[in-house]
């Protein structure tokens, strides 16, 4: 072991399913075992007629506002209209609309689209998107919400409130994993239960969510709530929303860096595992 392998002797789980080898190759270089057990799947594109249908009624009639949810959603939008033909429609009907980014990975994907943004949430969470909407005047305004992922994280009903109409547009959905990778999330879950795993890393919320579903569905839910309030392991999270999400499922204490980003949220575990955070 390296003199840099600080994490020799620590075992580090993983949940997500996308950019998961990105994480290991992190913790690995770090000396750190990992155990990959994706608790989600994304589906890209979950609904090609309904995105299509929507792409073409905002072309044909561009919105006053659009809400860039995520970055994923962005670009899968576009990757989808270039099938179609209307990336060029997409980008013109846009660009005629105030942007609202939810955060920077939203914001990136909106500049590689060539699209300018009027706003993106310091924050990143929908919930100060919605406020800073509801204190302009959308009565009557058409604003084009790229969903997340997960449905329940919303702001429509919010916006509607106010007098907006909001075309919802369904780009992607995390569903729990399937055959192949359901076998390894329930064996990171009995490892966590059995005290073998020193931290379980978040970069979203549905993870956390459909971690406890999984358990829940071989019995494990309370036995892995409990190892998470001892700290064994650590729930790791990459940003506030995030750990609001373990917070709602009765993690008492998950973790998240200051900057929201997958290097911080790594080195943030090394120290905490090693007793160097503050």
């Amino acid at each position: 072991m390296t003199s840099d392998q600080v994490l020799g002797g620590f075992t580090v789980g993983i949940t997500a399913d996308r950019r998961s080898e990105d994480q290991a190759v992190l913790f690995r270089r770090l000396g750190a075992e990992v155990i990959l057990g994706p608790t989600m799947r994304t589906l890209a594109v979950a609904d090609e007629k309904a995105l299509r249908e929507i792409t073409l009624e905002l072309v044909a009639r561009p919105p006053d506002y659009l809400v860039a949810n995520t970055g994923l959603g962005i670009r899968i939008w576009f990757a989808a209209a270039t099938e179609w033909g209307l990336e060029e429609g997409l980008r013109r009907s846009l660009s005629e609309a105030t942007i609202i980014a939810r955060g920077p990975k939203a914001a990136g994907a909106l500049t590689s689209a060539k699209l300018k943004i009027a706003w993106r949430s310091p924050t990143e969470q929908l919930s100060e998107v919605a406020t800073h909407l509801t204190e302009k005047d959308i009565a009557g305004k058409r604003i084009a919400f790229q969903l997340h992922g997960d449905d329940r994280e919303q702001i429509t009903p919010a916006l509607e409130s106010a007098g907006a109409e909001v075309i919802q547009v369904p780009v992607y959905r995390w569903l729990l994993p399937d055959e192949s990778q359901s076998g390894a999330a329930q064996r990171l879950i009995r490892l966590c239960c059995e005290g073998k795993v020193d931290a379980v890393t978040f970069t979203a919320g549905p993870q956390v969510r459909q971690m406890f579903e999984i358990a829940e569905g071989d019995g494990l839910d309370s036995q892995l709530l409990d190892a998470f309030n001892d700290r064994k392991p650590l729930a790791a999270c990459i940003g506030p929303v995030c750990a609001g999400v373990a917070v709602d499922e009765g993690i008492r204490e998950p973790f998240y860096p200051d900057s929201w980003r997958l290097g911080s949220l790594v080195k943030m575990v090394a120290a905490m595992l090693t007793g160097a955070a503050n």
